[in-house]
C-alpha cells in the first residue's frame, strides 16, 4: 500500500487536477502550512484526502513530518503544483516494490504551458517513492532530497508515464520563489559553505551562459531567455545573500566621555562618520552621572545611532560593558574609543572595522 505524500499553500491552481488523478490511491495525505485561498476546501471535496496544518520548517523537514503522518510505509511524494499522467499512476500501483529500492520519474516542466526542455529544465528526473522505514528526506531547508546511500535508484517511465509539473506562470511568480529560495539557501549553508565575493560574479555569469547556450534556451525564444535569467538571478541572489549572512558583523562602538563638551563632539563628530554604527555605547565619567536625564534628552534630540549611555567611573572598561543590563553584548564585537577626536576622521569606524576583520 502507498500514500501519497502533498505539501501545500495557495495551491488552489492545480490542486483540483493533481489530487484528481492520485484517486486510485489508498490515501493522500495534504500537510498544509497556511494557505488562505480555496486549497483546503477543494482537497476536502476527495475522499482518499487527508488534512494537516502544519508550520513551515524547511522543506526537507517538512516532507519527513508528512511521511509520518502516512498510513503506510510507502510514501510517495508529489508537489502541489504537479500533476501525475494516469499510466505512471496505474505503473506505480501495479509495480512490485523492494525495500531496498527508490523510485525515480520523468518529470516535465512547463513554462506558462509551454514545454520547456531545455535551460537546465530538460532530463529532469526526480526520486519521489521511498519506504519511510529504510530512508527519509534530508534536512535541506530547500533543495531537499532522499537520501539514497547503498539504496538503488530504479526508474519508471516510458513515453506516457511522466509527471507534468508547472511551476510558474509569470515573472512574478518566478521573482517571488526566487527571493524565498535564496533566502532558504543562504540560511541552510550559514557556516558551513564560504563564499569569496569575486566569485559571484562569475558564478552568475556561468549560469546564464550554461542555461542559456548550453542547455539550449535561446531555442525557447522569450521563455527560454527569461528562464536562463532566472536561474542566473538565483545563483546570484542566493550567493549574495549567503555573503551577506556570513560577513555580517554588528558595529558597535563604545566612546569614553569626560565632559559635557566631549559629549557634544562625540555626537557630531560620529553623526558625520562614513559608516554609521549600529549601537553607540557612551561610558561617562562619574563627574557626569549627575546629569544623566539631561544627557540622555541631549542624545535623544540631535543623535542618529542607537545608544547606551553608562558610568565608567574606576571600573574596567570591559567590566562595565559586561554587567550592562541593556541588550546582551558581545564583548569582542565591540570596538572601544578612548579618544573624541579619533573621529575626526570620516572614515574612523570602517577603518577600525576592516582592520579587526583582516
Amino acid at each position: 500500500m502507498i500514500s501519497v505524500v502533498i505539501l501545500t499553500k495557495n495551491s488552489a491552481k492545480y490542486i483540483e487536477r493533481c489530487l484528481g488523478v492520485l484517486q486510485s490511491f489508498p490515501e493522500v495525505v495534504l500537510v498544509d502550512n497556511g494557505s488562505t485561498d480555496q486549497t483546503m476546501e477543494i482537497a476536502a471535496r476527495f475522499v482518499n484526502v487527508k488534512i494537516y496544518q502544519r508550520e513551515f520548517c524547511g522543506f526537507g523537514p517538512l516532507k519527513n513530518i508528512g511521511a509520518s503522518l502516512a498510513s503506510h510505509d510507502w510514501v510517495f511524494f508529489v508537489d502541489s503544483d504537479e500533476i501525475v499522467s494516469p499510466e505512471l499512476a496505474q505503473k506505480i500501483l501495479r509495480q512490485q516494490l523492494n525495500e531496498q529500492e527508490v523510485y525515480r520519474f520523468y518529470r516535465k516542466n512547463f513554462y506558462a504551458g509551454h514545454l520547456i526542455d531545455g535551460c537546465n529544465w530538460d532530463n529532469d528526473y526526480v526520486v519521489r517513492l521511498y519506504n519511510r522505514k529504510i530512508t527519509r528526506f534530508n534536512d535541506n531547508q530547500v533543495h531537499e532530497s532522499i537520501q539514497t546511500n547503498n539504496l538503488k535508484i530504479t526508474t519508471l517511465n516510458d513515453k506516457n508515464s511522466f509527471i507534468y509539473h508547472f511551476p510558474y506562470s509569470n515573472t512574478r511568480q518566478l521573482m517571488t520563489k526566487l527571493e524565498h529560495y535564496a533566502d532558504l539557501y543562504a540560511k541552510n549553508k550559514l557556516g558551513h559553505k564560504k563564499v569569496k565575493l569575486w566569485t559571484i560574479p562569475f558564478r552568475f555569469f556561468m549560469a546564464f551562459i550554461k542555461s542559456y547556450l548550453l542547455k539550449k534556451g535561446f531555442k525557447y525564444g522569450y521563455e527560454g531567455f527569461l528562464i536562463s535569467s532566472y536561474n542566473a538571478m538565483g545563483v546570484l541572489v542566493k550567493y549574495l545573500k549567503l555573503y551577506e549572512l556570513s560577513n555580517a558583523k554588528a558595529c558597535v562602538i563604545a566612546v569614553k566621555i569626560a565632559s559635557q563638551q566631549e559629549l557634544e563632539r562625540a555626537i557630531q563628530l560620529i553623526n558625520s562618520q562614513a559608516l554609521i554604527p549600529s549601537r553607540v555605547i557612551f561610558l561617562l565619567s562619574d563627574d557626569l552621572s549627575s546629569q544623566m536625564s539631561k544627557i540622555h534628552e541631549l542624545l535623544i534630540k540631535n543623535f542618529v545611532p542607537t545608544f547606551e549611555v553608562l558610568i565608567c567611573d574606576s571600573q574596567e572598561v570591559r567590566q562595565v560593558l559586561a554587567n550592562s543590563q541593556q541588550a546582551p553584548i558581545d564583548l569582542e564585537q565591540i570596538m572601544i574609543f578612548d579618544d573624541v577626536n579619533s573621529f575626526a576622521d570620516i572614515k574612523a569606524i570602517s577603518h577600525r572595522l576592516s582592520t579587526r576583520a583582516s
